[in-house]
C-alpha cells in the first residue's frame, strides 16, 4: 500500500469514502485508481466534478511533498488498512 495515493485521493473534492471504496474495488488499490485514464474513471464511477478535480490534482498535487509536509508537521496519514 503506498499511502500517499490514499493523501493524494482524500485531496480531491468530490472522491470521498463511497468513490474510495468503489476505486478500490475495482483496481485493488488506489496507486492504480490514482493514474488511471479518465475513461476508465468515469466507468467506475466517478462523476464528472470528481473526474475534472482528480485529473486537475494529478497535474498540481506533488504527492512526495504532501507527504513530507505531513512528516514535518508530525502527522501520520491513517488509512481504512491501519489498525490504529
Amino acid at each position: 500500500m503506498t499511502r500517499k495515493y490514499w493523501v493524494g485521493l482524500n485531496l480531491v473534492k468530490g472522491i470521498g469514502p463511497m468513490k474510495v471504496r468503489a476505486l478500490l474495488d475495482h483496481f485493488g488499490d488506489l496507486e492504480r485508481a490514482w493514474h488511471a485514464d479518465a475513461a476508465t474513471l468515469r466507468r467506475v464511477g466517478l462523476d464528472r466534478r470528481a473526474l475534472s478535480n482528480l485529473l486537475q490534482a494529478r497535474q498540481r498535487l506533488d504527492l512526495d511533498a504532501e507527504m513530507a509536509r505531513l512528516a514535518r508537521n508530525h502527522v501520520q496519514a491513517l488509512t481504512w488498512q491501519d489498525p490504529q
